[in-house]
């Protein structure tokens, strides 16, 4: 049943301006039920003026109607009065259909978009409550233009969604709107769930299942708490997100995700550090793992370069030291002045392997002819430097292999000759990574890698300053599946 009722203003507001024809039409376009109507001015010029004592607003939804509109005492805030113009002859008992009668009244009030700038609107709705004339059941009206689950209005809803699709941040409109900061993270959380579901839905009609996965941690709390996430690298969107890093907590994936989506899997890519591998192989069996070689590179340069590089290097900066000694009382002027140059020419060396982390690190094609000469007058003279130097390039020789069968033979001998090597720290990080060697010969099958994900983590903690952090995990974990759907990852230009 739809009801029009007028309410006309007659206290004075100072908040005035002109508005054109046009400024007319945006302005009832722009708030939605609330039709307003604006006086001529008092030399009757066809302008239109924006005195709130001239404003007649004609309320139209469905069972109520305005009675009143005021302004605070302080002129900073107007309020609204809506009451429900519903009978007890146009309601039934939900439970036996029987007629019913009104026993009691509720109000409530609702934020809603503020007709002028800078002055915030509230509705204050008053509406009854109904009882059964047989069962005795009672049952409260709905409140039509309230929020489910909120105290503000749909066009307020609206308000918000315009913000949040330009990418504003929670704080940021709530010191633009004044709504409370948990309301504007529930709308925001409705068009998180609505899109996710519409994502889901389209690949489901389209028969789409992930063929290749890649799974990774990130930090919650830097040192403290992590997560886990996983994302199908094919389309992009993240799979699952929970929380904790540990075996049992990756089991969930597996709990969450129902087996059929899963099926199609074939390769799943991580890093060495943690124990994903355990749980992939026990359920999804046919798929292959590939351990993402960059993690692989980064600790090699880490654990077995940079320690044997700092090994040579304090080497040097000891003989220098033991050098020194030699000089006494007895000492003559040029011995002394020998020894010296002998002792700064160690020096030397300690500050040129300090300073050849990155030229050890970087790709030896990609070297230019004068750092390339200056490696190798370096290796030279460290035997064990150049010995795991050589084994890096071999890697990198093995990671652009495109044949399971060839970097299987060619991992083998690798980590055969570091363990022949006698070099205790390239020793050490063949006997710890030796029982890989299948997950490092299956990029040469697959050539993925966590990259594309590790590169997603970067957003996560972008998203994590722009909302300076995120009490609830949940919702969380649920902006970063929003922040991976390609419409919200890459926006079209046209994206309003």
């Amino acid at each position: 049943m739809m009801s029009t009722t007028s309410a006309t203003i007659s206290k004075r507001n100072p908040l005035h301006g002109k508005l054109g024809d046009k400024g007319k039409r945006i302005l009832k376009k722009s708030i939605g039920s609330s039709i307003i109507e604006f006086a001529r001015n008092k030399d009757g010029e066809k302008q239109h003026m924006l005195y709130l004592e001239d404003i007649k607003i004609s309320f139209k939804c469905q069972g109520y109607e305005a009675i009143k509109y005021d302004m605070s005492p302080h002129k900073d805030q107007a309020v609204l009065m809506v009451k429900s113009a519903q009978r007890s002859k146009d309601k039934v008992c939900p439970r036996c259909g029987k007629k019913v009668y009104i026993y009691d009244s509720f109000g409530i009030h609702l934020r809603d978009m503020p007709l002028c700038i800078d002055v915030p609107l509230t509705l204050f709705c008053t509406g009854n409550r109904y009882r059964c004339t047989v069962c005795g059941e009672s049952f409260t009206e709905e409140v039509p233009f309230k929020y489910p689950g909120t105290r503000i209005t749909y066009r307020a809803a609206n308000w918000i969604k315009g913000f949040l699709q330009q990418k504003v941040s929670i704080k940021a409109i709530q010191e633009l709107t004044g709504i409370h900061w948990d309301t504007i993270r529930k709308v925001q959380r409705e068009i998180m769930d609505k899109a996710i579901w519409e994502r889901e839905n389209a690949l489901k009609k389209e028969g789409y299942k992930p063929r290749i996965l890649a799974v990774d941690e990130f930090a919650i709390h830097k040192g403290h708490r992590y997560a886990t996430c996983v994302m199908d690298l094919e389309q992009g969107d993240v799979l699952w997100v929970g929380t904790g890093r540990a075996i049992k907590d990756f089991e969930k994936f597996f709990e969450d995700m129902p087996s059929d989506t899963l099926s199609s899997v074939i390769a799943v890519a991580m890093d060495m550090n943690a124990s994903y591998n355990k749980l992939v192989t026990q359920h999804l069996p046919n798929a292959q793992i590939v351990y993402d070689r960059f993690h692989m590179q980064s600790q090699y340069g880490r654990d077995v370069l940079g320690v044997v590089r700092l090994d040579e290097a304090r080497k040097h900066k000891a003989k220098s030291k033991e050098i020194l000694t030699d000089i006494n009382t007895d000492t003559d002027k040029e011995t002394k002045q020998s020894i010296k140059e002998k002792a700064k020419a160690e020096k030397r060396e300690y500050s040129k392997l300090k300073k050849l982390r990155w030229t050890l690190l970087t790709n030896g094609s990609k070297l230019t002819d004068d750092q390339s000469e200056h490696l190798q007058s370096i290796l030279q003279d460290h035997q064990n430097l150049a010995v795991c130097y050589s084994m890096k390039e071999e890697m990198c020789r093995l990671y652009k292999l495109q044949n399971y069968q060839q970097a299987l033979d060619g991992w083998t001998k690798w980590f055969e000759a570091a363990k022949e090597s006698a070099i205790p720290a390239l020793v050490k990080f063949a006997s710890q990574k030796e029982c890989r060697i299948p997950g490092l010969a299956a990029h040469a099958e697959f050539q993925i890698s966590t990259g594309k994900l590790e590169g997603f983590n970067n957003k996560i903690k972008v998203a994590k300053r722009i909302g300076y952090g995120y009490r609830d995990e949940d919702y969380f974990f649920t902006l970063i599946r929003y922040l991976s759907i390609p419409s919200i990852r890459n926006p079209s230009p046209n994206f309003p």
